[in-house]
């Protein structure tokens, strides 16, 4: 397991000194577990941003397509109206 020294300022750390009564391990444990909550939220969200944009992408081609195919109608056809809806 790789390990992490982080420097506290003297607020935060005498909080969690009198927290976990001077506990060094306990102290070393919530900060451990609440930054591998933060950092799986993030990675979490940035899956979320990535399934978004793909949607998207497959939402524009499916746009783009339709428009194409509303777009091919030959002038003078019989069909009235939106292709599709002609009588």
């Amino acid at each position: 397991m790789d390990s992490l020294k982080l420097k506290l300022d003297k607020d935060t750390y005498q909080y969690l000194k009198l927290k976990f009564n001077g506990d060094v391990n306990a102290m070393e444990d919530f900060a451990k577990n609440i930054l591998t909550q933060q950092v799986d939220k993030e990675r979490l969200k940035k899956n979320k941003d990535k399934d978004k944009d793909k949607d998207k992408d497959k939402e524009n081609i499916n746009n783009e397509n339709l428009e194409k195919y509303l777009k091919s109608s030959k002038p003078g056809s019989r069909s009235y109206g939106i292709k599709g809806q002609g009588w």
